[in-house]
């Protein structure tokens, strides 16, 4: 049963003393020389909801104690917007104020998504995952997460952010979808994809890109080079439930032999994820929690939520998905326990 810390306060003291209970749970704790990726969100263009850097500043003020060589990091998205690639993810991250912490922004998996290192997990959907190379490569993980809802997941917290954040962007293709990507009507037949395509899986057919997915890896890198935007995500391949298995594989994968901390703020809760404008605002806030066990980090938020809002499951009721299957999927493939100890600080 791992410990999970607790307080309904969000000052930098609370902040300060909820991280450092957990980093005291971390057997053996994080060296001098130990490569530390601080997980972050970087917060969408026109999102305001996402974990401030002024509420990271006490997290990276003690980390820094304990390590030299630490950095903030996230993975590029499928999606077209400011994290598409690594250029304009290195933007949006500086303009919502994350280069004042004075830690390097390091995007995991480079400018165009396509730098990975391939870990193999005794998983039940997939044998081996797709990892963000920066994240891949680090000795220890503090994932920073904030405990929102989500259309397909119910909600998202620390599984989320270490499964779908830290995978590449063929890994998010492999947790969305079940099929590959096609061209459409859109393709002028440039030839930049066929340039870019590392398995000669793309060919030109009467002016128009043609992909054979008898060959495809699912490395995405197509969609992410295509001027004309006329490769689309196909984003219907998996149902909400197998997306969230399927992240929790790849959460799996990100802190396979990896120290971990999770801190999570459950404020600020709103019916989609940071990925998106701004959308409403679903329930009170909480506090923050955090533990060296993922699963029992967002348990425990999920407890504490549905607590204060009477018995009410808030997001299922929002986005009309049910999100607690991740739980027992969590487990049962040994990214943590669902069962907690919870100390209120």
């Amino acid at each position: 049963m791992a410990n999970v810390y607790f307080s309904s306060k969000f000052d930098s003291e609370a902040i300060s003393k909820v991280f450092m209970a957990a980093l005291d749970d971390l057997k053996p704790g994080i060296a001098k020389d130990d490569r530390v990726a601080v997980k972050l969100h970087f917060g969408e263009e026109g999102n305001t909801r996402f974990v401030k850097p002024v509420q990271i500043t006490p997290v990276v003020n003690e980390l820094i104690k304990h390590s030299n060589n630490c950095f903030l990091t996230d993975a590029n998205t499928l999606y077209r917007g400011m994290r598409h690639n690594g250029r304009d993810h290195i933007k949006i991250a500086e303009e919502h104020g994350f280069a004042a912490l004075g830690l390097p922004v390091i995007i995991a998996d480079g400018d165009d998504g396509n730098e990975e290192t391939v870990i193999n997990i005794p998983g039940r959907i997939f044998d081996k995952v797709r990892i963000a190379k920066a994240i891949a490569e680090a000795d220890a993980i503090i994932a920073i997460s904030h405990f929102k809802g989500h259309i397909m997941c119910g909600f998202g917290g620390a599984i989320k952010n270490l499964g779908m954040g830290s995978g590449s962007r063929g890994g998010k293709l492999e947790m969305h979808s079940k099929v590959k990507p096609s061209p459409g009507k859109r393709c002028t037949g440039c030839g930049i994809c066929i340039e870019s395509c590392q398995a000669d899986a793309i060919t030109l057919v009467n002016g128009k890109a043609r992909i054979d997915h008898n060959i495809c890896q699912g490395c995405a890198l197509c969609i992410a080079v295509c001027p004309e935007e006329a490769i689309s995500v196909p984003w219907g391949g998996a149902t909400g439930t197998e997306v969230q298995h399927r992240l929790a594989e790849y959460a799996l994968g990100a802190v396979k032999n990896k120290k971990l901390v999770c801190l999570t703020f459950i404020n600020n809760i709103t019916k989609d994820c940071d990925c998106m404008t701004d959308t409403r605002i679903i329930g009170h806030d909480i506090g923050i929690a955090s533990s060296i066990d993922p699963v029992a980090c967002d348990k425990a938020a999920y407890d504490l939520t549905i607590e204060k809002h009477g018995g009410k499951d808030i997001f299922r009721e929002a986005t009309k998905s049910d999100g607690t299957t991740l739980f027992p999927y969590s487990e049962l493939i040994g990214l943590g326990k669902q069962d907690y100890n919870l100390i209120t600080l």
